[in-house]
């Protein structure tokens, strides 16, 4: 189809086009499989035109009719990426929480970072699957009220470790925090609709998810590994346990200077 297309004219040099298609292929796959930074859709788009335009000059029907196939794969790619943008971006829109329910001073604040980060080396040696939300000013009472367990119970490493211990029924979902106070547990989130690099599981996605339309701050604990992650605008890092204080206290002070 693509030599009714692309007739074949001059000094046509098969094995080169075909070489050269076969790893346009590969960047097709890769793309449509491994990709998912807006970044990386752009400048490979700007590579397949000027690969279409230099297969033109050089008569290369096979890599030609690749390049179109690639450009419009980028193209649909990065229209469902304005879309999904788009949608998160109104979702942004949300309900703030009061100043007087959320804020806490700094020793408050020090105590917070403490209980968690003992509950999650708790968790980590354990490998206690977790998820848990610090809500910013992005209120998520709309979350809390589809699903979820309210607790209203001052935050303690007891009490986070019991509510994800896998014999209680609140262990699934996350565990939202607000100010130094656990609002609710078994809290469940949209997961992220992004393709992602490795493997996640619906905690990891779960975490993404939340961080994508919401402010929060969330802490995710590896059922499988025990190791622990921090999501965050859209992004999720791994955080090594023995520096997870220091991590957590600079995304936590970050998440507030940035209200």
């Amino acid at each position: 189809m693509i030599y009714s297309i692309f007739p074949i004219t001059g000094n046509y040099t098969p094995f080169i086009d075909i070489a050269i298609g076969a790893l346009l292929v590969a960047g097709v796959i890769y793309l449509c499989f491994k990709s998912n930074l807006s970044i990386k859709v752009i400048i490979t788009t700007s590579l397949f035109i000027t690969i279409f335009i230099l297969s033109a000059i050089f008569e290369l029907p096979i890599v030609r009719g690749i390049s179109i196939v690639a450009i419009c794969l980028c193209t649909i790619y990065c229209a469902v990426l304005l879309t999904n943008n788009e949608k998160n971006s109104e979702l942004r829109y949300h309900k703030k929480v009061s100043k007087k329910e959320s804020s806490l001073t700094a020793n408050e604040s020090d105590e917070l970072i403490s209980d968690i980060t003992k509950a999650i080396t708790i968790l980590s040696s354990t490998q206690t699957g977790a998820l848990i939300t610090i809500e910013r000013l992005d209120d998520l009472k709309e979350l809390m009220d589809k699903s979820g367990t309210k607790i209203n119970a001052p935050v303690t490493p007891e009490l986070l470790c019991t509510i994800f211990y896998k014999g209680t029924p609140l262990h699934d979902g996350a565990t939202i925090i607000r100010g130094n106070m656990i609002i609710s547990a078994a809290v469940f989130y949209q997961p992220t609709q992004r393709p992602l690099n490795g493997k996640y599981g619906s905690r990891h996605r779960a975490a993404i998810g939340i961080s994508e339309t919401y402010d929060a701050l969330t802490i995710v604990v590896s059922e499988e590994t025990g190791t622990v992650s921090l999501a965050y605008k859209g992004e999720l890092i791994a955080v090594p346990v023995a520096q997870f204080a220091d991590k957590f206290r600079d995304y936590y002070y970050s998440s507030i200077s940035n209200k």
